[in-house]
C-alpha cells in the first residue's frame, strides 16, 4: 500500500508542477497584456496631441508637403494603435485559454489530493485494525494461559 501511495504522490507532484507552470505562463501573459495596454494608452495620447497640433496649424501657411507629413504621422500612430488592439485581443484570448487550462489542472490536483488522502486514511484504518487484532490475539492468549493455570 505504501508503494501505491508513493506512486500517486509522485503523480501529484508532477501535476502540481504542471499547474505551477501554467500559473507562471498566465502571469507572463498578464504582464504582456499590461504592457500592451500601457503602450496603447501612450499611442492614444500621442494621437490626441498630434491631432491637436494639426488643428492648431489652421490659419498658418503650410506647404502641402508639411500637411501631408503631419497627416502621415497621425496615420502611422493609428496603424500602431490598430496593431496594438489586435495584439491585445490575441493576448486576451491566450489568457482565457490559459485560465481554462489552469482551472482544469487545479481540479486534477484537488482530485488527486483527495484520492491520496482517502488512500492514506484507508491504509491507516487497515493498520489500526491489524494492530487491534494483534492486541486482541495477545490478550486472548494471555487470558487463555491464565485460565488454564487456574484449573
Amino acid at each position: 500500500m505504501k508503494e501505491k501511495v508513493d506512486r500517486f504522490e509522485r503523480i501529484l507532484k508532477t501535476r502540481v508542477k504542471g499547474r505551477e507552470e501554467e500559473q507562471l505562463l498566465l502571469a507572463g501573459q498578464k504582464s504582456e497584456e499590461e504592457q500592451i495596454v500601457s503602450r496603447l494608452d501612450t499611442l492614444r495620447s500621442q494621437k490626441e496631441r498630434a491631432l491637436v497640433s494639426f488643428g492648431m496649424q489652421q490659419g498658418t501657411l503650410l506647404s502641402p508637403q508639411e500637411m501631408w507629413f503631419q497627416r502621415k504621422s497621425i496615420d502611422v500612430i493609428e496603424k500602431h494603435i490598430c496593431d496594438g488592439d489586435s495584439s491585445l485581443c490575441d493576448v486576451r484570448q491566450e489568457i482565457e485559454a490559459t485560465e481554462g487550462r489552469l482551472v482544469e489542472k487545479h481540479r486534477e490536483v484537488q482530485i488527486m489530493e483527495k484520492y491520496i488522502t482517502s488512500m492514506v486514511e484507508e491504509w491507516r484504518t487497515t493498520l489500526q485494525k491489524n494492530e487491534q487484532n494483534e492486541m486482541d490475539d495477545i490478550a486472548g492468549i494471555r487470558h487463555g494461559a491464565r485460565g488454564r493455570k487456574a484449573l
